[in-house]
Order: C-alpha cells, then sequence, then structure tokens
C-alpha cells in the first residue's frame, strides 16, 4: 500500500502563508483588566506569564504515557502515534479556523464600531472588541498546543519507522504484530497484578484464557518474568535505601516525606533529597 495520494505535499501545504500566527507573546492581557486591579509590575507579568505558556501535554507526556504507555511494542507504538496525530491535525484545523474567524470579526468590529452614531452603541460593540480580543487570545495558545502535540507524536514516528520498517508497515494490519501486542499487553497487566495482589486479577486471567492456548502460555510466561524482575529490582533498592532510612527514623520527631529536590547525576542514578533528610 502506498501512502501517496493524488496530492502532492506541496500541494497541501499551498496555503501556508494563510495560517494565522500562533505566536503567544501576541497575547496581551486587557486594558481594562489592568486598569481595574491596578497591578504591579511583578503581577503584570505573572498574568501575562499564564495567558502564554505552554499548558498541553509535554513532550515526555506524549512519549511514556500515551504512546509507550497504550502503544507497548514498536508496532502498536506508532499506530497510536498516528492515531493521536490525526486527532492533534484535527483540532489544529479547527482552532485554525476559529482563529481565522476570530482576527476577521475584529477588524468587522474595528471599521463598523466608528460608524456608529449612537454612543450607547459604540459601548457595547467595545465590549464585544475586549470578548473578542480574549478568544483570540485563547485560539493561539491552542494552536500552540496543537503544533507542539503534533511534532512530539511525529518524533514518536520517526523514532521507529526506518528503511526495514517504513512507515506503510505500521500502516497495515499484521497479525504478527497484533498478536505480540495483546501478549505483551496482557502480561504486563497481569504482572502488576502479580506486583500488586500476589496473584493475576480475575478480569485479567478471563481475557488471558480468551486467547489461544500457546498465546496464554507465552503471556503468563510474560508475566512472570516481567514480575520477578520488578520484585527483584525494588528488593535491591530497599538494601541500597535502608541504611539512610535507618538514619533518618532515628531523628526527633515526625517529618512527613516531602520531595524538595530532585538531581540526576549523570551516571545513570537519580539523586532525590526528602524533607528532613541532611546532606
Amino acid at each position: 500500500m502506498s501512502l501517496n495520494s493524488n496530492a502532492d505535499f506541496s500541494d497541501i501545504i499551498a496555503d501556508v502563508k494563510n495560517i494565522i500566527s500562533s505566536d503567544t507573546n501576541e497575547i496581551h492581557l486587557s486594558k481594562s483588566f489592568v486598569d481595574e486591579f491596578a497591578l504591579t509590575k511583578k503581577d503584570f507579568d505573572t498574568l501575562s506569564a499564564s495567558m502564554r505558556f505552554d499548558s498541553g501535554m509535554t513532550r515526555y507526556q506524549c512519549e511514556h504515557f500515551v504512546a509507550d504507555s497504550a502503544g507497548i511494542t514498536p508496532w502498536r507504538k506508532v499506530r497510536q502515534a498516528l492515531m493521536e496525530l490525526e486527532t492533534r491535525y484535527h483540532a489544529y484545523m479547527e482552532n485554525r479556523n476559529s482563529l481565522r474567524k476570530a482576527e476577521i470579526l475584529r477588524k468587522r468590529l474595528n471599521r463598523d464600531m466608528p460608524l456608529l452614531p449612537d454612543e450607547l452603541d459604540r459601548e457595547l460593540m467595545q465590549i464585544d472588541m475586549e470578548k473578542n480580543d480574549y478568544d483570540i487570545g485563547i485560539w493561539k495558545r491552542k494552536l500552540r498546543q496543537s503544533e507542539l502535540e503534533l511534532k512530539y507524536f511525529l518524533n514518536v514516528v520517526d523514532k521507529y519507522v526506518d528503511d526495514e520498517h517504513p512507515l506503510e508497515y505500521y500502516c497495515q494490519e499484521n497479525h504478527q504484530e497484533v498478536r505480540m501486542y495483546w501478549i505483551a499487553r496482557m502480561g504486563k497487566q497481569a504482572a502488576m497484578d502479580i506486583i500488586s495482589y500476589g496473584r493475576i486479577g480475575s478480569g485479567n486471567m478471563t481475557t488471558i484464557m480468551d486467547m489461544p492456548e500457546e498465546d496464554q502460555v507465552e503471556t503468563l510466561g510474560v508475566a512472570v518474568q516481567y514480575s520477578g524482575m520488578i520484585g527483584g529490582g525494588i528488593d535491591k533498592l530497599n538494601k541500597m535505601i535502608a541504611p539512610k532510612l535507618q538514619a533518618q527514623l532515628a531523628q526527633d520527631g515526625i517529618v512527613m516525606p516531602k520531595l524538595l529536590e530532585h538531581k540526576y547525576s549523570g551516571q545513570g542514578e537519580n539523586q532525590y533529597k526528602l524533607q528532613g533528610e541532611n546532606g
């Protein structure tokens, strides 16, 4: 199957010059709001930042809690990323169109306001103008979020697509890949049951029993190995942390744990500083 359509890529992006800017630095607080609250410069800067910062999903979230979590296997991760890309593209187009309409409405309001003979009508239109300016800021932020998440999921696809496994490979139905995905997924879910409760829950076991017999055996093998590796890793961590933990507990008073600082040593070791921890 070829992904090429009758339209060239240059045709698809031919209207790029008409795309409304998603530059969030163009978002400004309402003048009436600033006047009413008599903001200090610090408060003004803080509120301005709240209107401009990226509040969507981060690259870390997109890669690890969406593509990796839902995908598990490379084939499924790419397919999950493709589904997310379709959703983000739809959101991008909707946000862009809404922003374009708001920009046009602003031009119309600017054109019509001076022509109104009645002062009250002009005041009402001024309110419409301020509301529309606020909407423009909202659409710019949403457009920016869509842009960033599109890039993040494109990176996920790019990570796995190569000469051996071109994009078409991930777009086609593949029985063996589907089989391996379900073995990996159910094995992982069963392992989480074993770690948490000491046994596989009835829901996951029922699903595993619905699989072909050879897949049942392989899935249960994955569950046992997965849970054993995690359990063994936790035991090692307990032994490593035990001396420091005992020293903390020997201190006077009761101090509830709170993560204050996190540093990465760059040598494969995460260093956490907790409340009540010395050094």
